[in-house]
């Protein structure tokens, strides 16, 4: 019997495992399903990234007031709803039907007729260095949106210092007209300027994904890298039932080497952790409208050097643990241990800074950097995608060599 006999009959028994076939697939289908449906993009593909809800209460209905309003409608990002109430609108913020609360006072006319031509351009000192506290502003967010908030407060502050000059300039005719004078004489070379100058982006925005189904983009790598690596329990399990069956033992009596004995039994979790990922990354396309990248064959040297790094890491499991209860406890452990610190729960962008670098001493964390490149840059960056890949190579010849110095002891 020789390595491809082992794997023949490997493959065999887990093609008859049906229901062990059907997990690794449906469960990472199942959190990538419920996950996608809490972001509330799993039944509109062609939604665009996430909009911001503001509760808007414009006390001091102007002519002003309402240029700040009609610039915040133009943004995209921003879902403006009206509420003549300010407590209706903090009901509705209380509730999270709101995201964001913004309250334009009945005293914003007076405070910006108050201002100088000298605040306009000493915002730091003037009148305005309070912010929109300074024009009877206010915006409120719930505690997990203050940076939402943060953004609101600085396009609002940002639209009311270019909507106020008018009224402030009026108390000026004489700068105003002078000003007036300049911007006309300048505005023939601004023209003529515009018209030789060539765009340098593309007016389409962008790949596609940057702006829908972002959220797959994420959560399909980072799900079918944290469940690829659940090979590990199978892999161990299925050295154990040998073992106790005496099966290996006859195998290692055979005329087959070590390494043949390793690689034959190796193989056929391979060929099943390629299968799965195919799978995943298929039923991302066709379920959820990712997007596979603007290089999508570089998804396949990664997925080939993430499932030789799982199933040899599942190898050396499979060497390590002698009962079923230690598979369950130290398979377990390792692989949820593993996917929580390198980002397959939570993206690694969203980690501290110490906490990414932890991350780096698992396989998993290789891979989503690679995956992350891939699919969700406009450009990915060669040397990044094959210095990753070095790196699951680097891990599975390590796990392989430790396998290889346990596997006497396999009996």
């Amino acid at each position: 019997m020789n390595a491809s006999q082992i794997t023949r009959k490997d493959l065999l028994l887990l093609y008859r495992d049906r229901r062990t076939l059907s997990v690794l697939v449906a469960l990472p289908l199942a959190f990538i399903s419920i996950l996608g449906f809490s972001t509330g993009q799993l039944f509109n593909q062609g939604m665009k990234a996430r909009t911001y809800n503001v509760a808007l209460v414009d006390a001091a209905d102007s002519l002003l007031s309402e240029k700040i309003v009609a610039k915040l409608r133009d943004m995209k990002a921003l879902d403006i709803t009206n509420f003549s109430d300010l407590s209706a609108a903090k009901k509705a913020l209380a509730e999270d039907k709101m995201h964001v609360l913004l309250y334009i006072g009945p005293t914003y006319d007076e405070r910006v007729g108050e201002l100088a031509l000298w605040d306009l351009f000493h915002l730091d000192e003037g009148r305005l260095k309070d912010g929109l506290a300074s024009l009877d502003i206010q915006v409120e967010s719930g505690s997990f949106l203050a940076n939402a908030s943060e953004l609101v407060r600085a396009l609002v502050f940002s639209f009311a210092v270019q909507t106020i000059p008018q009224s402030v300039l009026d108390k000026y005719p004489k700068i105003k007209l002078s000003m007036a004078r300049a911007a006309s004489e300048s505005r023939k070379s601004l023209e003529d300027h515009l018209e030789e100058r060539q765009p340098s982006l593309p007016v389409d925005g962008g790949p596609a994904h940057a702006t829908t189904n972002i959220v797959y983009q994420v959560l399909v790598p980072s799900y079918t890298v944290m469940f690829v690596f659940f090979i590990v329990n199978f892999m161990a399990r299925s050295f154990i039932g040998e073992r106790d069956m005496g099966t290996l033992s006859r195998l290692r009596m055979a005329p087959v080497t070590r390494t043949g004995l390793m690689i034959g039994k190796t193989v056929p979790f391979l060929v099943i952790s390629l299968v799965q990922t195919a799978i995943l990354f298929l039923a991302g396309k066709l379920l959820f409208g990712m997007s596979w990248g603007p290089e999508a064959w570089l998804i396949l040297p990664v997925m080939i050097c993430t499932s030789m790094a799982a199933t040899s890491m599942g190898l050396m499991v499979a060497t390590l643990v002698r009962t079923e209860a230690q598979v369950s406890a130290y398979g377990n452990f390792l692989v949820l241990t593993m996917a929580g610190i390198s980002g397959c729960m939570m993206p690694r962008t969203w980690q501290p800074e110490l906490m990414q670098q932890v991350g780096l001493i698992t396989p998993h964390a290789w891979a989503l950097i690679a995956y992350d490149q891939i699919l969700t840059r406009e450009t990915p960056e060669f040397s990044v995608v094959w210095k990753c890949c070095g790196y699951l190579l680097a891990f599975t010849a390590g796990f392989f060599a430790v396998s290889w110095a346990r596997a006497g002891e396999l009996d």
